[in-house]
C-alpha cells in the first residue's frame, strides 16, 4: 500500500460568497477568518489531530487568540487562495499561520492563531501540546509570515454600546458562542456607515471565557490611540471578561 503523503501546508481556495461580503461588497473580516478555521479544521484532519481525533481521546481544539493584517479586501464574488500551516508550540499554545492570496498570487492578507488543547468535561489544558503534535511537520520555510500574537491587556476608560444574548444560532460544535461571534460583535461596536470610509487594517483579539446560550453580554469599547480602538465583552451573568480585541483602522476610498 502506498504511503500516504503528509501536506505540510495546506492550499484552499475560495470565493467571495454573498453573505460573506459587507454594504460595500468587501469581504467581511469575520468571514476571512472563517476561511481560515474551515481551512485550519480541515489540514487538522489530515494531520490526525482534527476534531474527531481529539473527542476520540477526550479533548477538544479551543481558539485562544487570533490576529489578522489586511493590506487589500478581496471583493464580492472573487477567487481567493487561503494557505495555512502549523507554526510551532509557545508554551502551552500550539501555533498556526495562514495567508491569503489572490488568483494571481499577490499575498493580500497575513495571521496567525494560538490554540489550546482542552479536556472536554473538566476544561482543563493539556500541559504539553507537544505530545500530541509530535508527528506534525515543521515549515521552516514559511517562518518569514510569522507575526507576534500578543496578548490583549486591560485598558481604561471603556464606554458600553451595546448587549446581546446568546442564542442557538450562536453556537458551534462544543455547544458555546463560536469564536466567529465575537470578531462579527467586535465589527459591530462600530455602525455601519463607519465602514464606508474606514477599513480594519490589523485585527487582534484573545477568547478569555466561555460563553452559552442564553447569556448575556455587554459590548463595550474605547479609543486607545490614533485609528485604533480596545472593544471588549463582559459577561452581564457573572462580571467574567470573555473577549478583549484590539482593532487598527485604516481609511478607504
Amino acid at each position: 500500500m502506498a504511503r500516504r503523503t503528509i501536506l505540510p501546508v495546506w492550499k484552499s481556495h475560495y470565493r467571495v460568497q454573498g453573505l460573506d461580503a459587507d454594504l460595500i461588497s468587501l469581504a467581511k473580516v469575520s468571514a476571512l477568518c472563517n476561511y481560515f478555521q474551515e481551512s485550519a479544521g480541515q489540514h487538522a484532519d489530515h494531520l490526525g489531530v482534527g476534531y474527531a481525533a481529539l473527542l476520540s481521546k477526550g479533548m477538544v481544539w479551543i481558539l485562544s487568540r487570533l490576529r489578522i493584517q489586511i493590506e487589500a479586501y478581496p471583493i464580492l464574488g472573487e477567487e481567493i487562495v487561503l494557505e495555512t500551516w502549523p507554526a510551532g508550540i509557545d508554551g502551552l499554545f500550539a501555533l498556526r499561520n495562514f495567508t491569503i492570496a489572490r488568483a494571481n498570487g499577490q499575498k493580500v492578507i497575513k495571521g496567525t492563531s494560538a490554540w489550546l488543547v482542552i479536556e472536554k468535561d473538566t476544561r482543563k489544558p493539556l500541559r504539553d501540546v507537544s505530545v500530541l503534535l509530535k508527528n506534525i511537520p515543521e515549515n521552516p520555510f514559511y517562518a518569514g509570515e510569522n507575526i507576534d500574537i500578543p496578548k490583549v491587556r486591560p485598558v481604561q476608560g471603556l464606554t458600553k454600546t451595546g448587549t446581546v444574548t446568546a442564542c442557538y444560532s450562536d453556537l458551534d460544535a462544543n455547544a458555546h458562542v463560536n469564536n466567529n461571534r465575537y470578531i462579527e460583535w467586535t465589527m459591530n461596536a462600530f455602525d455601519a456607515e463607519w465602514y464606508r470610509t474606514r477599513r480594519i487594517h490589523d485585527l487582534a483579539i484573545s477568547f478569555l471565557n466561555e460563553l452559552h446560550a442564553g447569556n448575556t453580554l455587554d459590548i463595550l469599547k474605547v479609543q486607545t490611540g490614533q485609528d485604533i480602538w480596545q472593544v471588549e465583552g463582559h459577561s452581564a451573568n457573572n462580571g467574567e471578561i470573555v473577549f478583549r480585541s484590539l482593532v487598527s483602522f485604516t481609511d478607504y476610498f
